[in-house]
């Protein structure tokens, strides 16, 4: 694997947490309507629920392999970097709420270097580019 196929594997990695956020959101939704409201046509949430349960399996197991090449990465930075970059959820500025995007340069070398000066960003890069060579070596190539 290239280092740019295992970087846009971990970039996956948001969209299928959003995925498996939005489809479970929307089972509960349904799950509380058929208990307010019984449907003499059956169950609305257990057919939905019969429809997305591949895909949050499919999303869950993606995720776990994810997860588990970050964490088997040896050193500890290459894996916070990551783990920050990609895995953990950045927070909008302005609302403090989770946001789909990743978190910023500055933010990590906030978290990691205790500063947010051009030479932590850059220790910080480094850190990422070292780590996404690792998991290139690291990671089978992708099935075809």
């Amino acid at each position: 694997m290239t280092r740019d196929e295992a970087k846009t594997r971990l970039e996956r990695y948001t969209g299928l947490r959003l995925e498996v956020r939005i489809r479970l959101e929307r089972l509960a939704t349904l799950q509380q309507m058929d208990r307010e409201r019984p449907s003499p046509c059956g169950s609305r949430s257990e057919e939905y629920a019969r429809e997305i349960a591949p895909i949050v399996q499919a999303n869950r197991r993606e995720m776990a392999e994810i997860e588990a090449a970050v964490a088997a990465l040896p050193d500890q930075l290459e894996r916070a970097v990551l783990r920050l970059r990609y895995l953990e959820p950045s927070k909008d500025p302005r609302t403090g709420k989770n946001s789909i995007r990743h978190t910023t340069w500055k933010d990590i070398s906030a978290v990691l270097m205790g500063n947010t000066r051009e030479d932590g960003i850059h220790a910080c890069l480094r850190f990422h580019s070292n780590a996404l060579s690792h998991l290139a070596a690291s990671w089978p190539e992708p099935e075809k």
